[in-house]
């Protein structure tokens, strides 16, 4: 629990500040989806945005002019394929399949998810740069009993690049009485949200409360997205660990479909090395909240 609220003490102040200068509005010259509050939906381009008024030129040409307290929500979105449809952007673009990617959720986005199904976990974006998520397992004899917790820090956030350092912590109170057992990492992601890399090394650690020991063997991580549809999103997420000579870790991969707030995941994952085997199923569902169009 010490690494973790370090962890977040000495970047919390720092980037604070530096968040202030992110934008958060769209791009003046991108395409964006306007969802009304009445459920209608329009696309276009913002050409003047105030306080009072959104004036936005449609993909037709339409010139509209709508009150802020009209818009359900705004997001951009991108075109492809011979039929110019809108492609809108992926709700659960933090995350591959179980590892993180170093997106941050923005100030006030989050989702409810459940990992391999039985691993639930709620985010949130405490600021656009903060992101904290914690869950307990719905097993029979663990669930309320054992708690993870995943604290992490977006130091960069760039249109095609962002490095952010974390953590995924297990903390059994009856058991542990105060300590906690899990990884802390630092990862990178280069691309857009439909066609990006991510790459990221993790450390695991022990923590009884007073100290805290960290593994001298680093675990790599290898994923990579790649939007290939509207609705689908095939991703590959690789574990890599080095021991004594040895070579062991796990590759996956498989597709995300892809809604407007809900994301689901289906692949197939396989140990390679010494202790290799296959398969194992993964399966997770995501459910964004907040303004998921950042």
């Amino acid at each position: 629990m010490r690494l973790l609220m370090l962890l977040i003490l000495l970047v919390s102040a720092p980037v604070a500040v530096r968040a202030q200068a992110d934008t958060s509005s769209v791009a003046a010259d991108s395409t964006v989806e306007v969802r009304l509050r009445d459920g209608s939906v329009l696309y276009g381009r913002i050409v003047e945005r105030t306080d009072a008024r959104v004036v936005l030129v449609t993909s037709s040409g339409l010139r509209v002019e709508l009150s802020p307290t009209q818009i359900a929500q705004i997001r951009p979105v991108t075109t492809r394929g011979t039929d110019g449809r809108y492609w809108a952007p992926d709700p659960n673009a933090t995350r591959l399949f179980f590892s993180s990617t170093a997106r941050p959720l923005a100030k006030g986005e989050g989702y409810v998810s459940s990992y391999f199904l039985f691993f639930p976990m709620v985010a949130y974006g405490v600021t656009d740069r903060i992101t904290l998520a914690a869950g307990t397992p719905i097993l029979p004899g663990l669930m309320g009993r054992m708690w993870y917790f995943a604290p992490k820090v977006t130091l960069v956030n760039h249109e095609k690049l962002s490095v952010a350092v974390g953590a995924l912590g297990v903390w059994i109170p009856e058991i542990a009485d105060g300590s906690s057992v899990g990884i802390g990492y630092v990862s990178s992601t280069y691309g857009t949200r439909d066609r990006a890399v991510t790459v990221g090394a993790g450390w695991g650690y022990f923590s009884d409360g007073g100290t805290t020991d960290f593994s001298s063997r680093p675990v790599f991580v290898l994923g990579g997205e790649r939007r290939v549809s509207a609705s689908i999103k095939l991703i590959t997420e690789n574990w890599l660990a080095f021991n004594s000579g040895s070579v062991g870790g796990i590759a996956s991969g498989g597709v995300r479909f892809i809604g407007s707030r809900l994301s689901s995941d289906l692949g197939l994952g396989a140990a390679v090395g010494a202790t290799g085997g296959c398969c194992f199923p993964m399966v997770n569902f995501v459910y964004s909240f907040g303004n998921t169009g950042r």
